[in-house]
């Protein structure tokens, strides 16, 4: 296997996955990497199969390397670009993107004989806020009273019996016409402010915690780092603060709370996630989300991380 590369499949500009592939460069392991968004002029591929083989056989090919899909050690499945089908009509744009997607896409989640990090499908099922809040109160975590709903009536009934109530979204806010991005942040709801708009579509709102601390978990395999993010603006999301203000002070993780993550992966046939949780005023560490692909490379300790995804991905 030592001669086996290892995949990282993700955009160009994915610092975080430059982390990962500088530790695997310093353990001598070979790497190659492929955005499928480049796919054309940038990323040429042929995957067979059949007349005898049981896996995909071929090449993906970058004008700098190429690399047989039946000869991958392990995938590092990070942060691919959004399809460049720019130059066709909108029609044609989007049969190129949806043959791109089930046939390259298709080709890269199902390798065989090697270890993802993460499988793109888990990741996809792990992105369902309904599902992680499940699996977390199954397993015995700490959850907030939660409500998802588009009922005007029973929002009001949750929000006066659970007040302070927050509001939370479950994707974020689309890319607008212009490529601009945007958030929408954690918040506090007032029964009062409560009208109408909440019948639109699925809205998720939580009782408040009692937070005396936000902490981020990373977890690679059995490695896991945590960090209390200070938070000088006080932000109800500290994500919504001024990022350049944060600071991390690591932390211990209690065992049995470290014991409840590793079975939360397993779960879901994750190898790596981002918790988020926070401890409220009595000590409790309680569930806030987790995302299956999320950024840790602003985090102390990222070399460490680092080589914790190479150690995963080494050994495929």
């Amino acid at each position: 296997m030592t001669d086996l590369p290892v995949l990282v499949v993700t955009s160009l500009e994915d610092t975080t996955a430059d982390l990962v592939i500088t530790a695997l460069n310093e353990r001598r392991v070979p790497v190659a990497r492929i955005d499928p968004a480049d796919i054309g002029d940038g990323l040429t591929f042929a995957a067979g199969i059949g007349g005898g083989g049981a896996g995909w056989r071929g090449h993906l090919s970058t004008p700098s390397r190429s690399v047989d899909p039946g000869r991958v050690r392990a995938v590092y499945y990070r942060r691919p670009g959004p399809w460049r089908f720019g130059h066709l009509a909108a029609q044609e744009r989007d049969f190129a993107a949806a043959e791109a997607r089930y046939g390259l896409g298709g080709v890269l989640a199902s390798l065989t004989g090697c270890r993802y990090v993460n499988h793109p499908a888990a990741i996809t099922r792990c992105d369902f806020k309904p599902s992680q809040l499940q699996a977390a109160a199954e397993l015995g975590f700490s959850v907030p009273p939660t409500l998802i709903t588009n009922d005007l009536a029973t929002a009001r009934a949750f929000a006066a019996r659970h007040g302070p109530v927050v509001y939370k979204t479950f994707r974020g806010v689309p890319v607008s016409p212009e490529g601009l991005t945007g958030a929408i942040w954690t918040q506090r709801v007032d029964p009062a402010d409560l009208d109408d708009t909440v019948s639109v579509t699925a809205c998720l709102f939580q009782a408040g915690i009692d937070k005396a601390a936000d902490v981020r978990v990373t977890v690679v395999g059995r490695q896991v780092s945590a960090s209390v993010v200070c938070n000088p603006d006080h932000r109800l999301d500290w994500r919504a603060g001024d990022w350049d203000r944060l600071t991390y002070e690591p932390i211990a993780v209690p065992q049995p709370v470290r014991d409840l993550l590793h079975r939360f992966l397993a779960r879901f046939g994750l190898t790596f996630g981002c918790f988020d949780l926070a401890i409220d005023r009595a000590g409790t560490w309680t569930w806030i989300e987790i995302n299956s692909n999320g950024q840790w490379a602003f985090l102390p300790g990222s070399d460490v991380i680092a080589d914790a995804f190479a150690a995963v991905l080494e050994q495929g």
